[in-house]
């Protein structure tokens, strides 16, 4: 039997390390920031190396702890220092966090910053009576995070939709065409708006899919909008950006509103929403955080579609009971059904798409703009016919075959320039069997 191993010599760090744990057991002031949690958390996954360098390093590269545990194992292994062992502990952690949800350790939660008091009533910035009604609840500074998984609940955080700020903030990225990475700082003094305001417009721009949500760099369709449409004018930009944000589960709220509650509910108020909503998602989060912020979100979401932008598209009606319901919305046009079609077949990865998934899955234009069968098939057909798809009728299976070369990029850039779209490379073959129509 081999001698055990002599012991090392003593690692100077060794004694740093004890305070890291003591002050954490002790809750010392300090203690619970972003650097000394993630401090003490990669010493336990890199034993004899001074880690306090690299937890600067992610928390410089993520901005916060919550996002270093959300990285992508991938983008965590390009951090210098950081090896499987490092990414398995941070991974482990987040999944932690995760599954306690609001029971999740405190320290391990991002504190929350404490929600910006509501400006003076405006046309701009009114606020809805069930906000207002909204019982005033205490800040916890170590709340439940404001994401659950993917899904996030907070997209507006209490502030409303403005196109033309919004459009400032895109034309600051859109002059910062090699950045690599956009900090806060950066926005706020490119943009001229304040720290709040920079917050949440990115966090409303990645929802409608034209913000990259850590980098903060406009994404190939947040590009093609601040280069045709800045300030979210044309049917283009609206109606792709609903079929984003609506149809993307991560923005919980938005998903919920548009995929459940409105495709399967009769008509209901403002507060019904939010009753129905917080209903829905209790045991997600706490009972007053889902009485603060659903309103927000609701408020949010009902001002977007009835007095922001997306009010052209008409998708909300009201009644004079000041109930809501979807509308049929029958002005899609052909280019952007075209992209919104390839969008999902690029989620799953397939060049066959089943015509079911167009019309009743959630997140589907049939489903978000709520067109019936018959409309979308008719719509469909259209598509066919003008050679950006081929949809197929085998064995009662109705299907869409997308044309390898076509992408939803390509269908939307043609919208904007009003011309027809371009493959980007030949058909490879012609199709392996005829279409039955």
């Amino acid at each position: 039997m081999d001698e055990p191993a002599a012991p090392s010599p003593l690692n100077p760090a060794d004694g740093h390390r004890e305070r890291l744990r003591q002050r954490f057991l002790g809750s010392e002031a300090g203690a619970h920031a972003d650097e000394a949690l993630l401090e003490l958390l990669l010493s336990y996954a890199i034993v004899r190396r001074d880690v306090q360098p690299l937890a600067k390093s992610l928390l410089a590269k993520f901005g916060n702890l919550e996002a270093v545990l959300a990285a992508d194992p991938a983008t965590l292994r390009k951090t210098s220092g950081v090896k499987d062992a490092t990414v398995a502990l941070l991974k482990l952690a987040q999944h932690l966090c995760q599954t306690t949800r609001s029971d999740a350790p405190k320290q391990l939660a991002e504190p929350k910053a404490t929600p910006p008091t509501a400006p003076p009533a405006t046309e701009t910035n009114a606020v809805a009576p069930e906000v207002q009604n909204v019982p005033a609840v205490a800040e916890d500074p170590a709340a439940e995070p404001r994401t659950v998984g993917e899904r996030k609940l907070q997209v507006s955080n209490g502030y409303l939709l403005d196109a033309p700020q919004l459009a400032r903030l895109l034309s600051f990225i859109e002059s910062k065409p090699d950045a690599r990475r956009i900090t806060g700082a950066e926005l706020i003094e490119g943009s001229g708006l304040s720290k709040r305001q920079v917050e949440n417009l990115v966090s409303m721009g990645s929802a409608l899919g034209l913000i990259t949500p850590r980098t903060q760099l406009l994404t190939p369709f947040g590009r093609l909008v601040a280069k045709n449409d800045l300030f979210l004018d044309s049917a283009v930009t609206l109606e792709f950006c609903h079929f984003l944000a609506a149809g993307q589960q991560r923005n919980l709220v938005w998903f919920e509103v548009f995929n459940d509650l409105l495709a399967t509910q009769p008509p209901m108020t403002q507060p019904a929403w939010s009753a129905w909503l917080r209903e829905k998602l209790t045991g997600l989060y706490s009972d007053r955080s889902l009485v603060k912020h659903v309103a927000h979100e609701v408020r949010f979401i009902i001002d977007t579609y009835t007095v922001r932008n997306f009010k052209k598209l008409a998708l909300l009606t009201e009644s004079p009971e000041k109930t809501y319901a979807l509308r049929r919305y029958s002005a899609l046009q052909p280019l952007t059904l075209a992209a919104m079609i390839y969008a999902v077949g690029e989620r799953s990865s397939a060049r066959l798409v089943p015509f079911a998934d167009l019309h009743s899955r959630p997140g589907s234009p049939g489903r978000l703009f709520a067109l019936d069968s018959g409309t979308l098939r008719q719509a469909v057909e259209t598509l066919h016919q003008r050679e950006w798809l081929r949809f197929e009728v085998r064995h009662g299976l109705d299907q869409l075959r997308l044309i390898e070369g076509f992408e939803p990029l390509e269908f939307l850039a043609a919208a904007y320039e009003n011309r027809a779209p371009q493959l980007r490379v030949a058909p490879t073959a012609p199709p392996s069997s005829p279409l039955l129509l």
